[in-house]
């Protein structure tokens, strides 16, 4: 049985599975500098062995799921660092260190793999996350960098994908599609956000969407488990209600922290992360009573957030 056959036999019987923490912010905190332009990837060409040792940390939490370095690693983020001739060789070094860590820590509980692939660094007509910061990229091109990507993480043996889109639906359906494309799982990605003054979470950073315009136009395409993710908690919880009317299979959470510093190290500016351990288990057991089956965390949830939650969560959903 295949290790993605053995998970769908968990989440059918109804297990509560855990999904690492964040991957930019532990580098961040264990002493490897961002890249405005790439931002935790360019780690994959300077701190290998630090990247190794992240995962490292959070198989030994005790988590099901580790994610690869390749949130930011697609063509478009390393040409612009003179990375370009590496976009393989880099994406390939992500899974076998990812691969290395689960070898050398995992002992009889192997996690599985999920190759992360994302719109980060995308500028194009339809819409601009970080637009200041991008050069532009034609809709062809960026199909053809995910695509790339995705069959690169595939065929280096990555058990699932994660699609990480960031923002509206143009980027999220280019997302989902270069990985379904690959014949692999995949777990659509939604990130949301929400104005005080309105009850519907919208997608993305800056798209006019809401969750409920776009959903079912995502998940049509397919689609294994629904991930709410870099999302602030608030968001979460209330995109989680739209997403559990429209979707009856598993569904994963993993958020943000609240963080506003994404390129400078958080612990250099003497900001904590506003989200504690404690309020971050609390908040993950609420969620596993409410349905949610896969839990896990993004920028600022990490490892002191994650480590607690193997034991602190039931191990089935109510």
């Amino acid at each position: 049985m295949s290790a993605y056959a053995n998970l769908e036999r968990r989440l059918a019987r109804r297990e509560v599975i855990l999904l690492d923490g964040a991957i930019g912010t532990r580098l961040q905190s264990m002493g490897v500098p961002m890249s405005g332009l790439a931002w935790a990837a360019a780690a994959l060409e300077s701190h290998p062995f630090t990247v190794r040792r992240m995962h490292e940390e959070y198989v030994a939490a005790g988590v099901d799921i580790i994610t690869t370095n390749t949130y930011s690693s697609a063509r478009h983020n390393l040409e612009p660092l003179g990375l370009g001739d590496k976009v393989v060789e880099l994406n390939l070094r992500a899974v076998m260190l990812a691969q290395d860590a689960r070898d050398r820590t995992a002992g009889d509980r192997p996690p599985l793999i999920a190759g992360s692939v994302s719109n980060f660094g995308l500028r194009v007509a339809c819409e601009g996350d970080y637009e200041e910061r991008r050069s532009e990229t034609s809709e062809a091109q960026a199909r053809a960098n995910l695509r790339q990507q995705a069959d690169i993480l595939a065929e280096a043996g990555v058990d699932f994908l994660i699609a990480e889109s960031t923002g509206g639906n143009i980027h999220r359906k280019w997302v989902v599609e270069a990985c379904l494309a690959t014949g692999l799982p995949v777990w659509p990605g939604f990130k949301v956000r929400q104005d005080e003054r309105e009850s519907m979470p919208r997608l993305g950073y800056s798209s006019p969407e809401t969750i409920a315009d776009g959903f079912d136009e995502v998940m049509a395409l397919g689609g294994d488990v629904v991930c709410l993710f870099h999302s602030l908690i608030s968001a979460t919880d209330a995109a989680l209600d739209v997403v559990r009317a429209r979707w009856h299979g598993p569904i994963c959470v993993y958020p943000e922290a609240e963080r506003m510093d994404y390129v400078d190290t958080y612990r250099d500016r003497g900001r904590p992360t506003p989200v504690t351990p404690e309020e971050f288990t609390a908040w993950a057991r609420h969620c596993v009573e409410a349905g949610v089956q896969v839990v896990g965390g993004c920028c600022g949830i990490e490892i002191e957030h994650i480590r607690p939650l193997r034991d602190a969560l039931p191990t089935h959903l109510p």
